[in-house]
């Protein structure tokens, strides 16, 4: 709200030639005999005579300054950034007197209490005088914002009869702001009750609001704060400084906020802290309406500086200053009546040098009225144009704080048994739908992974790293320095960086090793099982790392999200019971999904497989790869050439094609021309040959089998059993009405934190209903 009203500098426009527009626009404009209902007021029942008063501008500025009134009843002002009007100035400037000549009333003076509290005064015309004081609650004793503000209603309201009672009432009021531990009946009553010796709070953000209806009381509505001070008297609390100085700073940083800033002319402007601290910054100049107060003490000669400032030469301001006179104390104590100040303030200004000697201009700027009608007629400007904004910003931060108030659901303390179960139940539906793993689609279009996904990265992982144990066979002598052809050794590697590697002459020799009473040319099974497991050893470590990764990710998941679902009964302990509970069944599934890992790789260090076909085929196929190699180690790169042609159109190929037919005349089917190699003279290093291609097919078959049944044995016993695992645990666990009636204590931060949003949406909501209310009478007229 305040980010979109704070650059409005035409909400406050400067004051030449204002109030004459105003006063031909009113004298122009017809006049009405019958008015809609003021918002609040009902009928306003105003007699002829008066009603020649009330212009259509006039009926329109009231009803926006009743709205605004409204508003700011409801305490939304600490939500939202409000038009307002606030009187700034020094102490001792002449502030109670300036309101004192615009509203009629006469406020305490001798006190102190005044400077102590804000003070939320509405003025209205009535055809009757009346006047009713509140207080306004809206923070505890220890400071603490309400939900929503209390208006207390303090004594009856007073008729014009009753005007004297006004000051009485008032001190008494104040007293009663500063005493927030006490019942504020207590201060009503003919003795004093309290000095303000002996007070709770030497200052209050709670304040004092007055009502005052007359028939000759302007429109308008603002708050006087605490005057600036510079020091406190002896024994008082220095902290009073900085409280008023930051409360006026508070007021003054809201971009909705007209400054009334209130100068003395009894003492130099440099002197006085409530101009420093206003027109420092261009923002609040521009919100700032000024206003120059005991214009009859200026020291003779002094006058020329106080009337630059007046004509905006000096300190200029883009709505101007303004000047009053009030009473002075001689006057004041004759109990000078209000309508014969106003009539001594007129005359002063007529006749009094050098202010009967301005120009025109210069005139429409001296008096209270001219500064009342002003300040009433740049609110309530301000207030039409922010409406609508208000409006809105009321709608979409009610949504906002709906949904907040959604995480923070008060538990059913009636029946704690069934809550639990019912909270249970939930936790459960949001364990499964994490232990499903499906990704999320976030409201930006984006896709957050699952659980599916994060344990399928790392099943991948553990395949990867199985295959990179593949064994590495080099069907040449280890000694033999020819270099082999790239392509042939490419042909059977696999990513295997680091592993062991085996040359064919290293094989042979374990084999004759191995040999016991085997005819020549056979080798004992066991050269075999030997070499399969060498590539086996890191299996059962690689499966173990690859069930503790998914392990760590299902804990801290499932542990976070028992966290988080539990966090609002941290204190009562349910949150630890439940973790307790998960931490539990998480390590009794572990256990028995590693058991069955272990036995998984138990089953594979015995070389076994029933897929003969896969099998064989393999050890067909990589048994004519490592002849070829080997052929070409033996310097038979050439027959391996003719035996690749490149180009159907070769000799070779008709050659190939040739022999491959003739073969199968003799029976011979299904040659291919590296087949064609076995009809070599065969050698001593043919069993080698057999021997690695058998353990390289069998590794084919072991490993295929092996990164199936790891994965899918860690999500049986461990996925899926886990999370019938702890639903099952969650509903069994033995339970009594007591022991749920203590896990439902909140930590009182979230109970702090409920109170809070339920306390703006209920100012929000009747702030809306406010301004609803006023759309319907607006409609109805």
């Amino acid at each position: 709200m305040s980010s979109r009203s704070s650059n409005h500098s035409s909400d406050f426009s400067p004051v030449d030639g204002d109030l004459d527009r105003e006063s031909a626009t009113s004298r122009a404009r017809s006049q009405r005999s019958s008015r809609c209902p003021l918002p609040g007021h009902g009928g306003s029942g105003i007699p002829t005579g008066a009603t020649s008063k009330l212009d259509n501008y006039s009926v329109r500025r009231r009803e926006l300054l009743d709205i605004l009134s409204s508003l700011h009843s409801t305490g939304i002002q600490q939500d939202l950034d409000l038009p307002q009007i606030c009187v700034i100035g020094s102490q001792s400037v002449g502030k109670s007197s300036l309101i004192e000549s615009m509203s009629g009333i006469k406020l305490p003076r001798d006190s102190g209490t005044c400077t102590r509290c804000p003070t939320e005064v509405r003025l209205q015309f009535s055809p009757s005088w009346s006047c009713t004081i509140l207080l306004r609650f809206s923070v505890d004793a220890s400071g603490k914002p309400l939900g929503s503000p209390h208006d207390i209603p303090f004594g009856p309201a007073l008729a014009e009869d009753d005007k004297d009672k006004v000051e009485h009432l008032l001190r008494r009021a104040q007293l009663a702001i500063l005493h927030p531990t006490m019942d504020p009946n207590q201060f009503l009553g003919e003795a004093e009750p309290i000095t303000t010796d002996h007070i709770e709070q030497s200052f209050s953000q709670n304040c004092v609001c007055i009502r005052v209806t007359g028939p000759n009381v302007p429109d308008l509505y603002f708050y006087d704060l605490p005057g600036i001070i510079a020091n406190v008297t002896e024994g008082g609390n220095e902290g009073d400084i900085k409280l008023v100085e930051d409360l006026a700073k508070s007021f003054i940083n809201r971009s909705n906020c007209i400054i009334l800033l209130v100068i003395s002319c009894e003492t130099d402007f440099e002197n006085q802290g409530a101009g420093r601290l206003v027109l420092k910054g261009n923002s609040p100049r521009k919100r700032t309406v000024g206003v120059l107060t005991k214009v009859d003490r200026i020291e003779p000669g002094a006058e020329d500086k106080w009337i630059s400032m007046l004509n905006n030469k000096e300190n200029a301001l883009p709505n101007g200053w303004f000047c009053v006179k009030q009473p002075d104390l001689a006057q004041l104590r004759s109990g000078i009546s209000w309508e014969d100040a106003k009539a001594a303030e007129r005359r002063f200004f007529l006749e009094t040098p050098p202010w009967v000697s301005l120009d025109r201009s210069a005139h429409r700027r001296l008096g209270s009225s001219a500064l009342a009608e002003k300040l009433g007629k740049i609110l309530s400007d301000l207030v039409s144009q922010k409406l609508p904004e208000i409006e809105a910003e009321i709608t979409q931060q009610l949504i906002a704080v709906n949904d907040e108030l959604s995480k923070y659901p008060a538990p059913n303390l009636k029946d704690p048994k069934t809550e639990i179960i019912r909270m249970f139940r939930d936790f459960e539906r949001e364990l499964s739908k994490y232990m499903e793993g499906l990704p999320e689609i976030l409201g930006s279009g984006q896709i957050m992974s699952g659980l599916a996904f994060e344990v399928n990265n790392i099943f991948e992982q553990f395949r990867h790293d199985i295959r990179r144990t593949s064994p590495q066979f080099r069907p040449y002598s280890s000694t033999d320095e020819q270099e082999i052809d790239d392509a042939a050794e490419n042909s059977t590697a696999d990513p295997s960086d680091g592993a062991e590697i085996w040359f064919l002459d290293q094989v042979m020799d374990l084999a004759k090793q191995c040999r016991t009473k085997e005819l020549p040319g056979h080798y004992p099974f066991v050269v075999t099982q030997k070499l399969i497991a060498r590539f086996l050893i890191t299996w059962e470590s690689l499966a173990l790392a690859c069930f503790h990764e998914i392990h760590q990710v299902i804990s801290e998941h499932i542990l976070d999200l028992a966290t988080d679902y539990f966090r609002k009964q941290s204190l009562g302990g349910l949150q630890n019971a439940v973790r307790g509970v998960v931490t539990e069944k998480i390590h009794q599934r572990s256990q028995v999904t590693e058991v069955k890992v272990r036995s998984l790789y138990a089953n594979e260090r015995t070389p076994y497989t029933l897929n003969d076909h896969y099998f064989l085929d393999n050890r067909s196929k990589f048994l004519s790869e490592f002849k070829a190699i080997y052929r070409e180690s033996c310097g038979h790169s050439q027959l391996l050439a003719n035996l690749s042609p490149t180009d159907g159109r070769d000799w070779r190929w008709q050659t190939i094609n040739d022999v491959v037919a003739g073969m199968a005349k003799l029976g011979l089917l299904g040659l291919q021309p590296m087949d064609l190699l076995r009809m070599l003279p065969e050698d001593g290093m043919t069993p080698g040959l057999e021997i690695m291609a058998e353990v390289k097919a069998y590794f084919k078959v072991a490993c295929k089998r092996f990164t199936d049944n790891i994965p899918q044995q860690i999500d049986t016993d461990f996925l899926h059993d886990l999370d019938r695992d702890l639903g099952m645990a969650l509903a069994s666990m033995d339970i009594t009405r007591q022991q749920c009636a203590a896990w439902l204590q909140e930590d009182p931060t979230v109970v702090a934190m409920r109170e809070e949003l339920l306390g703006k949406r209920k100012r929000l909501e009747l702030a809306k209903q406010k301004i609803e209310a006023v759309v319907r009478t607006s409609k109805a007229c």
